[in-house]
Order: C-alpha cells, then structure tokens, then sequence
C-alpha cells in the first residue's frame, strides 16, 4: 500500500522536482550540442585523414613509376653492356682461336721442316 506524500511535503519538493527536471533537460540538451561538435570534428578529421591518405597514395604512386621507369632504363644500359662485353669478348676468343691454329700449324710445319732437314744430313 502505497503511502501518500504529506501535503506540505509535496508543496515543497515539486516545485524543485520541476527545477531538477528543466536543469536535467538543459543539461541533456547541451550535453547533445556538445556530441554533435565532437561528432562533427571527428567527421572533418576523417575527411582530412582520407584527403591525406589519397595525397600519400597519389606521391607513393608517382615515386613507384619514376623507380619503375629509371630501373627499366638501367636493365636496358646493362643489357646493351654486358652485350657489347660479350661481343668483345666472342671476338676476342675467335682472334685467340685463330692465333692458336696458326701456332699449331706453326709448330707442325717447323716439326716438318726438322724432319725434312735431318733426312737431307
């Protein structure tokens, strides 16, 4: 059962119940304010977030492209290098080749000319 609250009671807290209450809505109604800046805040730092990270893509982007073309550029002077070496080199060996055939020949001729010249003796 339900007690009722005395008269005079009643007369005195309600009118600061009613107070409590608008200071209550006052403050919700700030504190509602306040989450909408914070909220907006942080919507304005994601957009700067997002800017930034599509102007970090964008640079990464570039320096990845200007990597791409002076390494390609390198492995063409490399390739075109190393092919002219080898060229010398093909030469050189076929120059090398040569000289060695002429030596033998050389040398089986001179072994003739010894032969020949102790059979005249």
């Amino acid at each position: 059962m339900a007690e009722k609250i005395p008269g005079w009671l009643e007369r005195v807290l309600l009118p600061q119940v009613s107070e409590l209450k608008g200071e209550l809505k006052a403050s919700n109604a700030k504190i509602d304010g306040e989450f909408k800046a914070v909220h907006s805040e942080i919507r304005r730092l994601d957009q700067k977030i997002d800017g930034l990270d599509e102007k970090f893509t964008q640079k990464i982007d570039g320096l990845d492209e200007k990597f791409t073309q002076r390494i390609d550029g390198l492995d063409a002077r490399l390739t075109q290098k190393i092919d002219g070496l080898d060229e010398k080199l093909t030469l050189r060996m076929d120059g090398l080749e040569k000289r060695l055939d002429v030596g033998e020949r050389l040398t089986a001729v001179e072994t003739k000319v010894q032969e020949l010249q102790s059979k005249i003796r």
